[in-house]
């Protein structure tokens, strides 16, 4: 064989080799996104039960007759209704989808009541969520996980987020 022709076979074999690499990397990158989302998925329901619980101890504690939700999410962090700083939260948490926005705020009265993230992504897991996730079954994006404190359930909230 002539050395011309010995270099078309070598071209060809690392033309092979790159669509073989291509291939693995196209696969790779798709498990990376899928892992990131679960993480993030996963961050998401840690972080709107942190807010619902919160905005339930918030309410819970109201030193007035008359209960109340918090006006702003700072308030959750630094509830200064009583002559000793309480907090409920550590904490403002950001939407782990939208790392620079914080998760978005549901009223009622013009009061939080609960969050919600703003992705239109739609969810790995679709059932198998804890009782008081129930509404979470089936939904086609992450904004459906609304996470929403009713009043009077407080401590079936907390019982069921510490046997996770």
């Amino acid at each position: 064989m002539t050395a011309r022709r010995l270099a078309g076979f070598s071209y060809i074999g690392v033309m092979v080799t790159l669509v073989i690499a291509a291939i693995g990397m196209q696969g790779a990158a798709v498990m990376w996104q899928q892992q990131t989302q679960r993480a993030n998925e996963a961050l998401l329901l840690e972080v709107g039960e942190a807010y619902r619980l919160a905005i339930g101890r918030y309410y819970e504690s109201t030193p007035q007759p008359v209960k109340q939700f918090p006006m702003t999410l700072n308030e959750l962090v630094e509830d200064k209704r009583f002559p000793v700083l309480k907090r409920h939260l550590r904490k403002l948490y950001t939407d782990p989808f939208f790392a620079r926005q914080g998760m978005t705020l549901m009223f009622r009265n013009g009061r939080i009541v609960g969050v919600h993230s703003q992705s239109l992504l739609q969810p790995i897991r679709s059932a198998g969520y804890q009782e008081f996730e129930s509404g979470f079954n089936g939904a086609k994006h992450y904004r459906e996980w609304q996470f929403i404190y009713e009043p009077n359930t407080l401590a079936d909230l907390e019982l069921a987020w510490s046997n996770r």
